[in-house]
């Protein structure tokens, strides 16, 4: 049940977007054609969430383990960063009409705060592997 209301939580209570006020620039720079904003959405769930659990694995595993916890927010800018370019690379291949839409704000991805964000607060909160994975989720869903 508790990972329940971190899932309603996360979508409804702490909503990324508009409580905590992150992630706006792709929101609203997309929003004018149905089929690109369902194209961001779904990059910024799948980055989201793979940032996350990516994130939270870097974070327990070897920035903890060799002491370098100073080192977090560079090395989840390389871990986001990477994960857009390999979202930009896949739908240049696949959706060529939809990353020629997209333009300028799939590489902002990497900037996106909402991503960064959610990260930080998985950490932040101590998070479990299963916590994380859901909270990042939900927050991209809400």
């Amino acid at each position: 049940m508790e990972l329940f209301e971190l899932a309603i939580s996360c979508i409804f209570i702490n909503n990324i977007l508009l409580a905590q006020f992150l992630g706006n620039c792709p929101f609203l720079g997309t929003s004018k054609k149905m089929e690109t904003a369902m194209g961001m959405g779904m990059a910024v769930v799948f980055v989201l969430v793979m940032a996350g659990m990516i994130t939270w694995i870097v974070d327990a595993y070897l920035l903890k383990a060799l002491d370098v916890e100073y080192l977090r927010t560079v090395s989840f800018i390389l871990v986001i960063a990477s994960l857009v370019q390999f979202v930009e690379m896949f739908l240049k291949k696949s959706i060529p009409g939809l990353y020629a839409g997209l333009g300028i704000f799939l590489p902002l991805i990497t900037t996106n705060c909402a991503v960064m964000g959610a990260c930080l607060i998985n950490i932040s909160k101590e998070y479990n592997f299963l916590e994380a994975l859901i909270s990042s989720f939900s927050y991209a869903v809400g």
